[in-house]
């Protein structure tokens, strides 16, 4: 039985060697090319994300100046359209008060019966 805490210690071979692997350069040349793709991978991963967000903030910022460009040109076209309905708007409202304001040229004729009747009095 063993105790807990103990171990085996092997004896050590004064001309013990390191015996490499017979495809141990075939394994090394996979991992070397499993570890380049994964490079690869990711760099072309990057690449993506990068043409993505540099395509993302050149189409906001091309489409604000665009869309203020049109803005501007809207209203620009818009306001003498605004302005010539405002000043058409107000000779009108001027039209109809001094229309309003004046005496009537046609008098109704219930009304001009009395003042006939007053007048030959």
């Amino acid at each position: 039985m063993r105790k807990a805490g103990t171990k085996n210690i092997r004896p050590v071979d004064e001309d013990h060697q390191v015996h490499e692997h017979p495809d141990r350069q075939r394994m090394v040349a996979l991992e070397d090319r499993n570890l380049f793709n994964m490079r690869i991978k990711s760099e072309r991963s990057s690449a993506y994300w990068f043409a993505a967000s540099v395509w993302g903030v050149s189409g906001l910022v091309l489409g604000g100046i665009l869309g203020g460009y049109m803005m501007y040109v809207a209203m620009d076209s818009s306001l003498p359209l605004a302005s010539e309905a405002v000043t058409r708007g107000m000779a009108v409202e001027q039209a109809r008060q001094s229309v309003n304001n004046r005496a009537p040229m046609l008098a109704d004729p219930a009304d001009q019966q009395p003042e006939q009747q007053q007048q030959q009095r």
